[in-house]
């Protein structure tokens, strides 16, 4: 890739789009270079904001007679992970949230909406609210300006029955690498009105190529929306031992397989539940802080060291008051775990945050929780299934090695059943230079040590995909590689995300 042809690139884009849709001042391209990882900003060449999908097609098709490398985000918001940055520097930008942030479509009925990548979950809860707030769409405890569509193409989940974000997507339109649009299952066939309903028409269900991939540019996704409980009842309990996650994860996963408690059961440790509510502690200079400090805090805070929640829906409140004390009667197994009812954990900040993920509200208060030692994350997410002694020594190995490291254990365990998702912060101070090394040396030491007893991670900052898909085996990378070559023969999207790059040789 030359200058010359960046140049070629960014003329042509102007002239093509509109000069007010290309930008390359370098305040602006610092803004988007902007990474809370240790590995620091990423700076592309330029950024380019194209209106609907057929700009993005031709922006696309441009890029590949420059042979210019672009990278598409929806909003940018991917905290812990990149946020906005490419896997690459030097690459143009394709910001799709700044100008494609439409409601395409509702269905009230059919309970879906068929959104653009710049539809934030607040926009989108907002809308929904508009229209009598009678449904509900899941959401994160990320930023709310982030994008659905986004995240689901991340592989992203969250808390309502709702949770996994692409078992209720339901159609998606993608601009391929040479610039056709491909619109998946019955979106393929001209005036079909089954597009954002059914997920299994004619042929093979192209959607999941998509997720955690470079084949295309998603400019728009459906997604099935869920009817609003009458009733939602939040409860918590505070379990005061580190190992009491075993415990915790039996009763859990019996739960929620026999349907017990329809959201997530989250168990989210003590210093993940504080850092975006208080200081770092005084005194403390550097992590992990001492146990008795933390046993403070517990006190201080009426918290344990697993804060234990979930939520009950119903329209029947003698129904939700039995469901309740059936949840009672499995989680409250000493007299030493305390239960916190959903009215006083409403008025409790730390509290009120779950209590807004399983009614389907966006909060921005959890994402306060990066300026806890300075603005930097890294988020991981190994796969824990749901045995307790498995889940015991899983969070005895995050805590080992992140205490080796100095770092703080900031873990949020989401329960779905079979396996829980193990969010893991890793909050630092990014102006630090031995700290940012240090938090780099953890994270790869984590994600090693997951792999090697047979839980890899699932989700991976963009600073280390590629070292993680080197350890994916020659078949998985191969076809991966193929597909990339089928969907994008010039190798203009993306290169390098999730480690896909098209092969230098077809066999």
């Amino acid at each position: 890739m030359s200058e010359d042809a960046i140049r070629r690139f960014l003329r042509e884009a102007a002239e093509e789009i509109g000069e007010q849709w290309v930008e390359t001042a370098s305040d602006t391209v610092e803004m988007y270079a902007a990474s809370e990882l240790p590995s620091g900003n990423i700076c592309p060449a330029g950024i380019v904001f194209p209106g609907d999908a057929d700009e993005v097609s031709s922006i696309v098709r441009l890029a590949s007679r420059c042979q210019v490398p672009i990278h598409p985000i929806s909003t940018g918001k991917n905290l812990g992970l990149g946020a906005a940055v490419a896997p690459r520097p030097g690459v143009i930008l394709l910001d799709l949230g700044r100008r494609m942030n439409r409601i395409l479509e509702f269905d009230p009925v059919l309970r879906y909406v068929v959104v653009e990548p710049g539809v934030t979950y607040e926009a989108l809860h907002e809308f929904l609210v508009d229209q009598g707030d009678t449904l509900m769409c899941d959401t994160t405890s990320g930023p709310p300006s982030g994008s659905p569509l986004g995240n689901t193409l991340d592989k992203g989940g969250g808390y309502t029955p709702g949770a996994d974000h692409f078992g209720n997507c339901c159609g998606i339109e993608a601009v391929l690498g040479d610039g056709r649009i491909l619109r998946t299952g019955d979106g393929a066939v001209s005036g079909s009105k089954t597009w954002h309903l059914s997920r299994y028409g004619l042929g093979p269900v192209m959607d999941g190529l998509f997720l955690q991939s470079n084949f295309g540019v998603v400019t728009r996704m459906g997604i099935w929306l869920m009817r609003r409980p009458d009733i939602i009842e939040s409860f918590f309990f505070m379990y005061p031992n580190d190992d009491d996650i075993g415990d915790i994860t039996d009763i859990g996963r019996e739960l929620r397989l026999d349907g017990v408690v329809p959201t997530a059961i989250k168990a989210t440790s003590d210093l993940y539940a504080l850092s975006s509510q208080i200081p770092y502690p005084a005194g403390v200079s550097t992590g992990p802080i001492p146990q008795e400090v933390r046993r403070e805090l517990h006190r201080e805070h009426d918290l344990g060291a697993w804060v234990v929640s979930g939520a009950i829906y119903g329209s029947n409140t003698n129904h939700v008051r039995s469901t309740l004390q059936h949840v009672k009667n499995r989680l409250q197994i000493r007299s030493d775990v305390k239960y916190v009812p959903h009215g006083e954990a409403a008025e409790r900040p730390e509290l009120k945050i779950h209590i807004d993920t399983y009614s389907g509200r966006p909060t921005g208060e959890e994402v306060a929780m990066t300026n806890w030692r300075g603005g930097g994350i890294v988020s991981l997410t190994p796969a824990t299934p749901m045995i307790g002694d498995v889940a015991k020594s899983h969070a005895r190995m995050s805590r080992a090695i992140l205490t080796e490291h100095g770092i703080d254990t900031c873990i949020d365990y989401i329960f779905a059943g079979r396996v829980a998702r193990g969010l893991h912060s890793i909050l630092f101070d990014p102006t630090n230079g031995a700290e940012c090394e240090r938090v780099a040396s953890a994270a790869q030491q984590l994600r090693a040590a997951y792999r090697d007893v047979g839980y890899p991670v699932g989700r991976v900052p963009v600073d280390g995909q590629e070292d993680e898909m080197s350890h994916r085996d020659r078949v998985f990378r191969d076809v991966a590689s193929n597909v990339k070559a089928v969907f994008d023969p010039g190798g203009v999207l993306s290169p390098g995300r999730y480690g896909i790059d098209v092969p230098t040789s077809m066999d």
